[in-house]
């Protein structure tokens, strides 16, 4: 070891004693910066956690870098650690004001967005000015009294809140203590040698973290409640939909029901209105989630009321419009509603805004669309609705859908559309009712559903 760069022995072992407590204090602080950030990435996305990790840890390397131990170790290398302590010292105040900002909000009249403003403003300004013209002196001063200013704002603001507010009134008393300690050190007021700064800092962060942990659990608490609520609504909507389509001979029916959320606006249901004869709804409640399924789970009621009327799917409609009109507070509902009827063979359909139905004559090789259509349910109280009746023969198939089938997303990118999913029905012509459904969502299906999806397909034998 070449002489000139040891270290004295004696400097080392008066650089343990004084600087070991604040060692054990920047670990401290160090661990609880990955400890919130950690905590930061919980499902409620607690933001002020984010912050006061950042802030912890920035505070916690200025701390390692401005110990004597670490400064004597460096040998050679102290000017790189003073311009580093230089760099961090200006950049501290940033995710302080930040966290407080996610905590409190902006503050009255934007105080403490003005204030995260000014830190933001003033770190490269002071970085540079101490860097460059060594004006170390005025830029630290400002830096000190927009800290002591902001440390104020927040003081004001969380002793306001604090009868509203349980998290932020878990925060009076450690920003006081923190704010009075670090006063005391920067107007050079401290007891003997000891550095008041990094105390009360640690004492901020255990209020901080306690504060922010609190509003994280609580969210955390939230939204398991919120996830219990959603299953039992999956639950109840899903008791709301028919466990399988009536068994008529010489007639096949199969179904698909794919929400885009744990709970959807689309429905369907059947009603058997003879030994051959059944009607058949699907419908789609404007809206996705819990307000589209409370919707929903109204026309249940609404279907099963309209039993007697069930032969006749415009009055069927037009009662649905009656119960409804003045329920749906703004939203609307479409509909597609055919009665197939295997003895006369024949559908007699009707719709409410819905996208046109397809029917597949075998005989003809050829596909029509039931493109009848009245108003939306709910917003018109008047509306009317018309019948339109159309063969139905053995191999035909009637396909009933909602707007997501056509609205999803094809293999090459585009939207589905109306016109691929006509071709698609012609393609698939040979196929059961189940392999075509089958087929068809295999086709659509996406990691992410843009919309509800449901199909209902009939096939006379």
């Amino acid at each position: 070891m070449n002489p000139q760069t040891s270290i004295p022995l004696g400097a080392v072992q008066g650089a343990l004693r004084t600087s070991l407590p604040f060692i054990a204090i920047a670990s401290i602080i160090f661990a609880v910066g990955i400890a919130s950030i950690v905590l930061s990435r919980l499902r409620s996305r607690e933001r002020s956690l984010l912050w006061l990790g950042i802030f912890a840890l920035i505070y916690a390397v200025r701390l390692f870098l401005q110990n004597d131990l670490i400064r004597t170790a460096a040998g050679s290398n102290v000017h790189f650690i003073k311009l580093s302590t230089l760099f961090l010292t200006y950049v501290i105040p940033i995710p302080y004001a930040a966290f407080s900002r996610e905590f409190l909000g902006p503050g009255w009249k934007r105080s403490i967005s003005i204030w995260l403003w000014l830190e933001i403003i003033l770190a490269p300004v002071a970085i540079v000015a101490s860097t460059a013209g060594n004006q170390w002196r005025q830029t630290d001063l400002a830096d000190n009294l927009l800290i002591i200013g902001g440390t104020l704002l927040v003081l004001l603001h969380v002793f306001l809140r604090g009868s509203r507010d349980a998290a932020a009134k878990s925060l009076r008393w450690p920003v006081l203590v923190c704010g009075v300690l670090v006063l005391l050190d920067n107007l050079g007021l401290r007891p003997g040698k000891i550095d008041l700064e990094p105390l009360g800092i640690l004492i901020l962060l255990s209020g901080l973290g306690y504060a922010a942990s609190w509003r994280a659990v609580g969210r955390e608490r939230k939204l398991t409640e919120v996830e219990r609520e959603l299953a039992t609504a999956r639950h109840i909507q899903n008791s709301i939909l028919p466990r399988g389509a009536p068994q008529i001979t010489a007639l096949q029916i199969a179904t698909r029901y794919q929400p885009m959320t744990a709970v959807a606006g689309d429905f369907y249901d059947f009603i058997r209105t003879g030994e051959d004869s059944l009607t058949i709804l699907v419908a789609d409640v404007s809206g996705h989630g819990v307000p589209a399924a409370l919707v929903a789970s109204m026309l249940k009621i609404c279907f099963a009321a309209q039993r007697d009327e069930a032969r006749d799917p415009a009055r069927v409609l037009a009662g649905f419009n009656r119960m409804l009109h003045d329920a749906l507070g703004g939203q609307y509902v479409t509909a597609a509603c055919a009665s197939v009827d295997l003895s006369a063979q024949q559908v007699i359909y009707s719709g409410a805004g819905h996208p046109p139905s397809l029917l597949f004559r075998r005989s003809r090789g050829e596909l029509v669309q039931l493109a009848e259509n009245g108003l939306f349910i709910g917003p018109f109280p008047h509306a009317t609705y018309e019948n339109m009746c159309v063969p139905f023969e053995s191999g035909d198939k009637l396909l009933l859908y909602t707007d997501g089938i056509i609205e999803a997303t094809a293999p090459d990118g585009e939207q589905f559309g109306h016109d691929r999913l006509m071709q698609f029905l012609l393609d698939s012509k040979n196929l059961g009712p189940g392999d075509l459904i089958g087929k068809l969502f295999a086709t659509i299906s996406t990691a992410v559903p843009e919309d509800d999806l449901t199909v209902v397909l009939a096939q006379a034998e």
